[in-house]
């Protein structure tokens, strides 16, 4: 049996989709998984020895043709699009397989018949099966829409059968080993920390509370961090250079611009890591790091808890409105 998964968005969807690559593999040990990533979140499946070939998404016309050609090539027996939008739907429409299947999320803040109107017409006239996910009403009426549970029920209803219980048998391997005489507390930079509620005054107040505790805390960044935390790099030490964790003396250290391997690698090694609802909580999910997750208390949170939440790991959830953010946060680390 082979099967293709287009799962070409984000990396932390592609994470909530590796329960689903193992559950197959549980009950199916000898079929062949494909996937079609996005570039960001290539580098997951590569490091995952479930996934059996990887092709990466590309909008460029001539490299669409030649990805059709290698996906029609392997004759899968059943072909999934998992992403939103029309590029795994087009790739499914030229695609050879004998099963096709789409799932569509519609919209989860306003109630709109039309909302993926024409996403939807396409899949009922060109795919085998199709699930169609009213989010707006399924959140009101409390249902169960988690991102891995509604796409293993379109995996079942496929005729596929698959483990339901598994946690992702994922490892990272470290590219370096930190120093570790106390505990490691990592807090990612993201700029959704920086909002009408909580200012990056309130997060210095966090971190100089933080230094009276016997931890190591390194910061890391992303492509939004210098926009927000102008202060922060003018305060702490940064480094943009792993291997200088190694023997790092420092309380506080910037890691600034780490690359995907390195910053796994540090993620790996932490006790602890606080981070807003973004990647790094689904690459944290996937450690035996302690876990927080703080979620845009304007952006439906509850909803997107539901949605996303790290699969099979406990975590605390907290939002940024919370006027007692810091001191959970102090209390998070004891």
């Amino acid at each position: 049996m082979k099967i293709c998964i287009e799962r070409s968005d984000r990396m932390g969807d592609m994470i909530l989709t590796l329960p689903i690559i193992q559950g197959i593999k549980e009950k199916n040990p000898k079929a062949s998984i494909h996937v079609v990533a996005s570039k960001k979140n290539l580098k997951i499946c590569q490091l995952s020895n479930l996934i059996d070939k990887t092709y990466e998404k590309t909008n460029n016309s001539s490299a669409f043709k030649q990805l059709i050609k290698c996906i029609n090539d392997e004759k899968y027996d059943y072909y999934f699009s998992f992403s939103p939008g029309w590029f795994g739907l087009l790739l499914g429409y030229y695609s050879t397989s004998k099963f096709k299947s789409a799932l569509i999320l519609q919209s989860r803040y306003k109630s709109n018949i039309i909302s993926k109107f024409w996403q939807i017409i396409f899949s009922k006239i060109f795919f085998s099966q199709l699930k169609v996910v009213n989010r707006f009403k399924a959140i009101r009426e409390n249902q169960d829409i988690h991102q891995t549970t509604t796409m293993m029920e379109v995996i079942l209803n496929s005729g596929i059968n698959l483990d339901k219980n598994h946690q992702s048998n994922f490892a990272f391997i470290n590219a370096f080993t930190i120093k570790k005489d106390k505990k490691v507390c990592v807090i990612h930079l993201s700029s959704k920390w920086i909002n009408k509620y909580y200012e990056e005054d309130n997060f210095l107040e966090l971190l100089k509370a933080l230094e009276k505790k016997n931890l190591s805390i390194y910061l890391t960044s992303d492509e939004t961090t210098k926009s927000k935390f102008h202060k922060i790099f003018t305060l702490y030490s940064s480094t943009d250079k792993a291997n200088e964790l190694i023997n790092n003396e420092k309380q506080i250290l910037l890691c600034n611009n780490f690359d995907f391997e390195n910053w796994t690698s540090l993620l790996n090694q932490a006790d602890y890591t606080i981070t807003p609802e973004s990647g790094c909580t689904h690459i944290a999910s996937l450690t035996s790091s302690k876990l927080c997750v703080i979620y845009d208390a304007d952006n439906l949170p509850k909803s997107i808890m539901r949605e996303y939440a790290p699969w099979n790991k406990e975590y605390l959830a907290l939002e940024t409105n919370d006027m007692d953010l810091n001191k959970k946060l102090l209390n998070f680390v004891d």
